[in-house]
């Protein structure tokens, strides 16, 4: 006996509201509404969703998922196609999307600023809360460049020690691609996530934290007291970690931001059961413009 699937299908409306709830949209972001289907009676009210792909950038895979069927002449004969599944994607990076091979029925949301502020190593509420850091009492760490209202990062208290901190950073992230100071028993009393390493964030971290009376100066040996957790490591954020003590965790670009993917992915399996959800994790195709260059390189 076959029983059939009652569960309701959301709405790409549901879906992209959902989203806006994780990603708040930003003027300065790219469209959320990264690409549109193109159907002359399309609704969001109503069309349905049956499949999610998410991923950092579009690539061989996602294409698999969101584009079109191979040709009749590539399928063997008498077998038939069965309904493709309708399809929300969301992209990260979606830069080098070709929307030409995109189905016509398919909606593409995107975040780029946002996704890296509240999903990655920046004002991640989420990833605080399984350091023991309470967002309720914390700082945001705000501004960066020509945009004053960026949150660069969180800062806040914990009552852990470095050796625990770093077990769920590796649970959570895998290998670091560099650290600095090694976990120990010693007690860390604030972790900052911060989206930028260089000598002013890390100067404006521990200003922030002196100011709160949860360190003592950093002329007395209050970065040793701070764990700073970051994406990229860069040379002159290193130096000035050294020169105040703090431990760093650098968890790479790229591991960041599937972080991100990872858990918008889990938060839209909880939230909608009756949708399949699919992670992507492979590197962008390159672009005709890129292998072009490659080919000029070589001759």
């Amino acid at each position: 006996m076959i029983v059939a699937d009652m569960q309701p299908r959301p709405t790409h409306a549901a879906i992209t509201a959902f989203i806006s709830s994780l990603l708040p949209p930003k003027p300065t972001d790219v469209n959320l509404l990264y690409h549109v289907p193109r159907h002359p009676r399309y609704t969001p009210d109503t069309a349905r969703v049956d499949q999610i792909v998410l991923s950092v950038t579009p690539t061989p895979g996602v294409y698999d998922l969101i584009g079109y069927a191979p040709p009749s002449g590539h399928r063997p004969r008498g077998e038939t196609v069965p309904r493709l599944p309708r399809t929300l994607c969301f992209l990260h990076r979606p830069f080098a999307l070709d929307r030409r091979r995109v189905r016509r029925d398919t909606l593409v949301l995107a975040s780029h600023t946002s996704f890296d502020e509240h999903l990655t190593v920046g004002w991640n509420v989420a990833l605080a809360g399984l350091l023991g850091v309470d967002a309720g009492t914390s700082e945001c760490v705000q501004g960066y460049k020509e945009d004053p209202e960026r949150k660069m990062g969180i800062v806040g208290t914990t009552a852990t020690t470095a050796v625990a901190l770093e077990g769920v950073l590796r649970e959570q992230f895998g290998a670091f691609e560099a650290r600095l100071g090694q976990g120990g028993d010693e007690q860390v009393r604030v972790v900052a996530i911060m989206n930028a390493f260089n000598p002013g964030e890390v100067g404006r971290v521990l200003e922030l934290a002196e100011r709160r009376g949860w360190i003592a100066s950093k002329e007395h040996g209050g970065g040793k007291q701070v764990l700073y957790l970051t994406g990229q490591p860069r040379e002159s954020g290193v130096a000035a970690a050294k020169e105040y003590g703090l431990r760093v965790v650098c968890v790479g670009h790229r591991a960041a931001e599937d972080w991100g993917i990872r858990y918008m992915s889990r938060r839209l399996r909880e939230d909608f059961p009756g949708v399949d959800v699919k992670e992507v994790y492979e590197e962008e195709e390159p672009t005709l413009k890129e292998v072009r260059r490659g080919e000029r390189s070589r001759e």
